[in-house]
């Protein structure tokens, strides 16, 4: 009895690999598709039949677009996702969602807004509904603003000093445009109301500044769902270039502990090759330990020459600037031969064809990885398109990195050697030298 069930057993699984064949074969994953609707809205997807459908709206709007009157205010309108629209009640939004398994969420950088919404593929349009609701039909209610106020007050609270280093380095570099916080200054808490958020958004959250992005949802489908975004049409105010004038800020706190971030302006994501090479660049001086326990490797590491401090590599790419430099954190004492010498590495920084070939793998890598995650993958494609209506194919990049020399990271390091340093620096600056002495 059990040898004639054998056959048939073994028939039905033949038949059941050849049908998951089949299906792999039908569930093939479509490339990315980029379309320019009518009103300047930019709708893309990449259908790779992923259990969560991940979709975006990212915005071509941030601190860099606020003026003094309005400073801050990104800050407040990056908390304030999520709260009551014209449609819903924020306990509506919340319910809905989470009764759905879904997640929402807003980052934000100095350009670019991004809201984001990750659902099951069977929930889609319920999820889309509430995003586009979130992000174009806010209504920034005056109690609920009000309530946010402590929300606000303990981002503030917990802000790490090395993070409160980098904005002051942006600040004394550009000391606008580019140089406005991510975060809002104390004394600018609370005021901010509804008429300047509705103001701010209505202003920059344009179809022509904004590009749609879904992984996990078919093209057409996202071309259906565009019609949802109730934003107004137009290219909304155009960006000042932000000129690079150094400069130091120094914030005295105490403490056993100096943050210090050293820099010099870069080439921006517009011109490729340069930001390309300025990034292998940051590799070869030392972006901290990809190994655990280590200490890492790197020029910059190899200068400090000392056990009481941490030095890593910086790099701030925009689309039109970036900052190149380094992130000192050391023991008060020492803080002021490490920074002199980190200086000097800086400013004669050499590489060799070895460190660039390592720092071309390390490059790779570091992007693949970034990939792997939809959240980073759907806010590179949005933030692509908006700065050059295109989005380069994954298969490409390997191309690009190749394609640089390693005289083209000496020519980085050579106008970086050049170029007049930014300093923030933040903690213990009893021994930090100031800028016009290095």
């Amino acid at each position: 009895m059990a040898g004639r069930i054998l056959v048939p057993s073994r028939q039905f699984a033949a038949q059941a690999a050849a049908i998951a064949q089949v299906q792999r074969e039908v569930l093939k994953a479509e490339p990315l598709k980029v379309s320019s609707l009518k009103n300047g809205l930019s709708v893309a997807s990449s259908e790779n039949f992923s259990p969560v459908a991940t979709m975006a709206v990212v915005i071509k709007a941030g601190s860099r677009n606020e003026t003094y009157e309005t400073s801050g205010i990104s800050h407040v309108l990056r908390l304030a996702a999520g709260l009551g629209t014209k449609n819903n009640s924020a306990f509506s939004i919340c319910r809905n969602l989470q009764q759905a398994g879904a997640s929402l969420s807003c980052t934000q950088g100095r350009e670019h807004t991004v809201y984001t919404v990750q659902v099951t593929r069977d929930q889609t349009d319920m999820a889309m509904e509430y995003l586009a609701d979130v992000v174009s039909s806010q209504a920034f209610k005056p109690w609920e603003l009000e309530r946010n106020i402590q929300r606000l007050k303990v981002d503030l609270s917990q802000l790490p000093p090395a993070t409160q280093a980098l904005e002051l380095l942006h600040k004394a570099a550009f000391r606008s445009g580019l140089g406005n916080s991510l975060y809002c200054a104390p004394y600018r808490v609370g005021s901010h109301n509804t008429a300047a958020l509705q103001q701010f958004v209505s202003q920059n959250f344009t179809s022509a500044r904004s590009a749609m992005v879904g992984l996990g949802v078919g093209h057409e489908k996202m071309v259906k769902y565009s019609d949802l975004l109730n934003m107004e049409s137009g290219a909304g105010p155009s960006t000042v270039v932000s000129k690079y004038c150094g400069g130091e800020l120094r914030h005295e706190t105490g403490g056993g502990l100096a943050y210090v971030a050293l820099a010099a302006n870069c080439a921006g994501a517009v011109s490729v090759a340069e930001c390309v090479a300025a990034m292998l660049l940051q590799r070869v001086l030392g972006m901290g330990s990809h190994i655990k326990y280590s200490s890492g490797q790197g020029k910059l590491v190899l200068a400090a020459g000392s056990e009481s401090a941490s030095v890593s590599a910086i790099g701030q790419m925009y689309s039109d600037s970036g900052l190149l430099g380094a992130m000192v954190v050391a023991e008060a004492g020492a803080a002021g031969k490490v920074v002199e010498s980190v200086a000097a590495a800086l400013r004669g920084a050499s590489v060799t064809d070895e460190e660039v070939e390592a720092a071309k793998k390390n490059m790779l890598a570091d992007v693949y990885s970034e990939l792997e995650s939809p959240l980073s993958q759907v806010e590179n494609i949005g933030s692509q398109i908006l700065l050059s209506g295109a989005v380069m194919p994954a298969e490409k990049v390997p191309e690009l990195i190749a394609g640089l020399t390693t005289a083209d990271v000496q020519a980085a390091a050579k106008r970086l050697s050049n170029a007049s340093l930014s300093m923030g620096a933040v903690g213990n600056l009893s021994t930090v030298p100031y800028l016009d002495t290095l």
